[in-house]
C-alpha cells in the first residue's frame, strides 16, 4: 500500500468513527405532550435535549393553549396535526374542571353528588382525548411519516392517553412523565409500584403516613373506591386500545410496558413510600436560576421592612375565582405582617402583579 492510499484509508476510517460516535450520542426523540403546566415542565426537558445535540420532534394538535414554537426551543421540529375540536371546547372543559375543584370538596355527605359532577367532566375530557388520539392513529399518512423518521424513543405525558399506543405502532420504547394519579392507581396497577396501605396514604384521602387502625381501614377503602372510580370512568379506553392493537388488551397493560417513569416531584415532599428502579424522582427540573427582579418589584421587596414579603400565586386558577372568594383571600392576606405580592398567571401566560395588599 502506498503512503497516499494509506492516508486515504486512514481518513475514511476516522470519518467512519466520527459518524458512529454521532449515531451513538445523538438520539431522535418524539414528544407527546399535554398542555398547560404539563407543557412548561416538558419544555425544560426539550431544551436540555436540544442542548445536548439530540433531535427533538413535538407531536401536537392544531388547537392548544401553550404548546407552540418559541425561541428557546427553535431547533425542535413541530409535527402539527389537525383536530376536530376548537379552542372553545378546550376552554369549556377546562373551566368546568377548575370550577369543580374550587366549589366542591368530597365528604361523606357530598361524595355521590361530587363524583357525579366529576364524571360528567371526565366524559368531556375523554371525548377530546379520543379525538386527539384518532387524529394521529387514524391518519395513515402521518403515521407513515413518523415511522420514516426513525425515532429512538417517545416521551409521553401519562395523563394523556395514546402516547404508548403511538410508540408501539412505531415499534420504539417509551417513557412517561407524571406527577401523580388519584390513589396512585396507574402507578400501582400498571407500573407495579408497591403502596402498602398501612403507611402509604392514598392520594386525596387526607391521611398521613401515621395512621390509627381506623384510619388504615379508611385508607384501604379509599384505595378501593378510587380504583373502582378509575375503572368506571377510564375503563372505556381498554376497548380503544384493543381496537388499535388488534388484540384484547387494556390500557393498563400497555402503560406497564414503559421503560421509565419520570415522577415530577421530589422525594422529600412525599410521605415515605417504596419505589422501583425505573421510577425516577425528577421534581424541580423546571426551576431556573434566579434573575434580577424588575425595578418595581425590587422597590417593593426593599420597602418590606423586617417582616419581609410573601408571594402568593394561584397560577391559572385565579381566572375562575368569584368576587366573593377574591375578597375573602384579600382580607386574609391583608392581615399578615409581611407585604404580600399576588401573582396571577393566566393560561395565555400574561403576568399581573398586585402589590401592597
Amino acid at each position: 500500500m502506498t503512503p497516499t492510499s494509506a492516508g486515504v484509508a486512514l481518513i475514511h476510517l476516522l470519518t467512519l468513527q466520527l459518524v458512529l460516535v454521532g449515531n451513538i450520542f445523538c438520539g431522535n426523540v418524539l414528544i407527546w405532550p399535554e398542555d398547560g403546566s404539563h407543557w412548561l415542565y416538558i419544555k425544560v426537558v426539550i431544551q436540555e435535549l436540544l442542548h445536548r445535540g439530540h433531535n427533538v420532534s413535538i407531536l401536537t394538535p392544531s388547537t392548544t393553549f401553550l404548546i407552540k414554537p418559541s425561541d428557546d426551543i427553535a431547533a425542535a421540529r413541530f409535527e402539527v396535526f389537525p383536530v376536530p375540536y376548537g379552542k372553545s371546547a378546550m376552554d369549556s372543559y377546562m373551566q368546568e374542571l377548575i370550577m369543580l375543584g374550587l366549589n366542591n370538596k368530597p365528604t361523606t355527605l357530598t361524595f355521590h353528588s361530587f363524583y357525579q359532577a366529576a364524571r360528567k367532566c371526565v366524559r368531556s375530557i375523554n371525548e377530546i382525548h379520543r379525538q386527539r388520539c384518532e387524529a394521529v392513529l387514524g391518519n395513515p399518512e402521518l403515521m407513515a411519516r413518523l415511522k420514516k423518521s426513525n425515532y429512538d424513543v417517545l416521551v409521553a405525558d401519562l395523563i394523556l392517553p395514546c402516547g404508548d399506543l403511538i410508540a408501539l405502532k412505531l415499534n420504539i420504547p417509551f417513557l412517561f412523565t407524571v406527577r401523580v394519579t388519584p390513589a396512585s392507581t396507574l402507578e400501582r396497577h400498571c407500573g407495579k409500584m408497591p403502596a402498602p396501605p398501612s403507611y402509604v396514604p392514598a392520594i386525596m384521602s387526607g391521611l398521613t403516613d401515621r395512621m390509627s387502625f381506623g384510619e388504615r381501614v379508611k385508607n384501604i377503602i379509599s384505595y378501593l373506591v378510587q380504583d373502582y372510580i378509575y375503572q368506571s370512568w377510564w375503563g372505556e379506553w381498554d376497548s380503544y386500545y384493543s381496537q388499535v392493537l388488534g388484540r384484547p388488551t387494556t390500557r393498563c397493560e400497555v402503560i406497564g410496558k414503559a421503560e421509565i417513569w419520570l415522577v415530577r416531584t421530589y422525594w422529600d415532599f412525599e410521605f415515605p413510600l417504596p419505589s422501583l428502579p425505573n421510577f425516577e424522582f425528577v421534581g424541580g427540573l423546571h426551576c431556573q436560576p434566579a434573575k434580577p427582579l424588575p425595578e418595581e418589584m425590587e422597590e417593593f421587596v426593599q420597602s418590606s421592612g423586617e417582616h419581609g414579603i410573601v408571594v402568593f400565586s394561584l397560577g391559572s386558577l385565579v381566572a375562575s375565582l368569584t368576587d366573593e372568594r377574591n375578597n375573602m383571600l384579600a382580607s386574609a392576606l391583608s392581615q399578615l405582617p409581611q407585604k404580600v405580592s399576588v401573582h396571577v398567571i393566566w393560561l395565555k401566560m400574561q403576568l399581573y402583579t398586585v402589590l401592597d395588599l
